[in-house]
């Protein structure tokens, strides 16, 4: 290898070594990952673990570091998303570990000499409280996080996600244990690395200037239309344009994923337009123009009309555009489908009504991607067979997706997860009101026991300490929406300052506040109860 450069593939187990000491520039991007990602890169291993007992292995990547020959000290110029989230990997199964042995191979993932990875100085703290240090992922913050940073957020919150996901039942300790060894062995990177710092900054900015631009849509627009034989391409073009225009560059993506799930039912790791050429045999003289006509064009059209809420030509717009607000593509492949079959008015309100409630369910339950995935693949089975919307299980709430979603929707931090805004607009929906997106100019929502008040203040009645704050101002039932205004003079107020500005307010949510004699923390843990029922009962689940 060149002198300047050196690569090499190392499985984790030498990564997560002696041999490395990370360390992140201060300038370095942010740690900006989510469960979503979080929870996709634990399905791919732990998937790729189940396949042929574990012996293909699984391939995390590149990273660009700097690091002097002989020396531990590491600069971590590109790879800071999967190099923390294997951190919380290994810290997550150390502290569920009850074995001393295995506490200690996972501990020194963590930290040998010094700690493996030191995050940037203003996390730092957060890190190895709450991730780093042994038992760590078991702590949860006392104090106030409102004023946390995005990173520590997403530390936490990636944490916790993973604390679940790894606790459950089906994560026996035997599982676990052949996870350890998975992770170890048989999960590879590729590590590029210099010796100076400045050097691996200059070859990743090259590697990022020097790369083609394109959007994924006109990546996949080239690959496709390049395959095309040329006598088609021309009409091939106009199609897609025309395609494009309707949905924009995201959906146009979007949808041709959507397309290659309705054709194989499955997930690979090949890129989307790799797979379209392959199923619909691009080469072939005839087959691409076929699949623009056929398959594309007829599809973009009802996609389009389900983005559209307004005048919504299904009559499902309320569903369509209430799903769009949890997640912008999951569903649409079931969508699709049932709307290809055309079937009756009554049948279609009832199967978007289920939808909406599926994907919900599934998404405040906080289940992986990769299991959100596969549920709709299998209702496309379902579709297909033809039955009534009545007889489709995989419509339906399972018990661990109820309860999932119980105990997400009753968590002392509910207002810390992302979906919890939108979760307050539909309740407020079940209710009668729809009072619009969050906005800050519009819409905020409103802590009704302050998240922190004066020493002398009236609270301190029914909420005496610190923690018994934390408990509580948090909490479903302590949130609601006021204007901007109103949310300014009610502020820290007292409740019986706060309770007049509610009553007056637009928001029927915070309107039936202002029955309500005092706010203690019986109100509170029965105001979430009956926000989760009227939620529930809008789903048709039991509470």
């Amino acid at each position: 290898m060149h002198e300047l450069i050196s690569v090499s593939v190392l499985p984790l187990k030498d990564l997560f070594s002696d041999a490395f000491h990370f360390r992140l520039p201060y300038f370095q991007r942010a740690y900006a990952w989510q469960t979503a990602e979080v929870g996709r890169l634990l399905s791919d291993i732990t998937a790729a673990m189940r396949t042929d007992g574990g012996k293909r292995g699984y391939f995390l990547g590149k990273l660009m570091v700097a690091q002097r020959k002989g020396q531990p000290d590491t600069a971590l110029v590109d790879g800071h998303q999967r190099i923390m989230t294997l951190t919380l990997l290994f810290a997550v199964l150390r502290d569920l570990e009850s074995d001393p042995v295995l506490q200690e191979r996972l501990n020194g993932f963590i930290r040998g000499r010094e700690m493996r990875l030191t995050p940037q100085e203003a996390i730092a703290p957060t890190c190895e409280r709450f991730v780093q240090a042994p038992g760590a992922t078991s702590v949860e913050p006392d104090e106030d996080f409102d004023a946390a940073s995005e990173s520590e957020r997403n530390l936490i919150e990636n944490r916790n996600y993973l604390r679940t996901e790894l606790s459950d039942v089906e994560f026996t300790p035997e599982l676990r244990h052949a996870l350890i060894d998975y992770l170890a062995e048989r999960c590879w990177v590729i590590v590029s690395s210099v010796e100076d710092e400045d050097e691996a900054w200059a070859f990743l900015r090259t590697e990022e200037e020097t790369r083609v631009d394109f959007s994924k849509s006109d990546r996949a627009k080239f690959n496709l239309l390049s395959i095309v034989p040329a006598g088609e391409r021309t009409e091939c073009q106009k199609i897609w344009e025309s395609c494009e225009a309707l949905l924009g560059a995201t959906d146009m993506h979007a949808l041709l994923g959507h397309l290659r799930t309705l054709k194989r039912r499955k997930q690979t790791g090949k890129p989307v337009e790799v797979e379209i050429a392959e199923s619909y045999k691009f080469n072939v003289a005839g087959a691409g123009s076929s699949f623009l006509k056929a398959q594309l064009q007829p599809a973009a059209e009802r996609l389009a009309a389900l983005r559209r809420s307004a005048d919504n030509p299904f009559g499902v717009g309320e569903f369509a555009e209430r799903l769009k607000w949890i997640d912008m593509q999951l569903w649409v492949p079931a969508a699709l489908l049932w709307l290809q079959q055309r079937r009756d008015a009554e049948e279609t309100q009832l199967f978007f009504r289920r939808l909406e409630r599926l994907v919900w369910t599934m998404k405040i339950a906080g289940f992986d991607p990769t299991k959100q995935h596969n549920r709709i693949v299998q209702l496309l089975g379902e579709i297909d067979r033809g039955g009534a919307v009545g007889s489709m299980r995989e419509l339906d709430v399972t018990a661990e997706m109820r309860e999932k979603a119980l105990s997400n929707l009753r968590s002392p931090s509910f207002d810390a997860k992302h979906f919890s805004g939108r979760v307050l607009r539909r309740i407020s929906i079940a209710l009668g009101q729809d009072p619009g997106p969050i906005e800050r100019d519009r819409l905020t929502i409103e802590h009704v026991l302050p998240r922190a008040f004066a020493q002398r203040s009236g609270w301190r009645t029914h909420f005496p300490t610190p923690r018994s704050v934390k408990q509580h101002a948090h909490r479903l039932g302590n949130l609601t929406f006021l204007s901007p205004e109103e949310n300014q003079k009610a502020d820290a107020q007292d409740w019986v300052v706060k309770r007049p500005i509610l009553a007056g307010s637009q928001f029927l949510l915070s309107r039936r506040l202002a029955d309500v004699e005092e706010w203690s923390p019986a109100q509170i843990f029965g105001r979430t109860e009956d926000l989760i029922r009227l939620l529930f009962k809008e789903w048709e689940i039991k509470p």
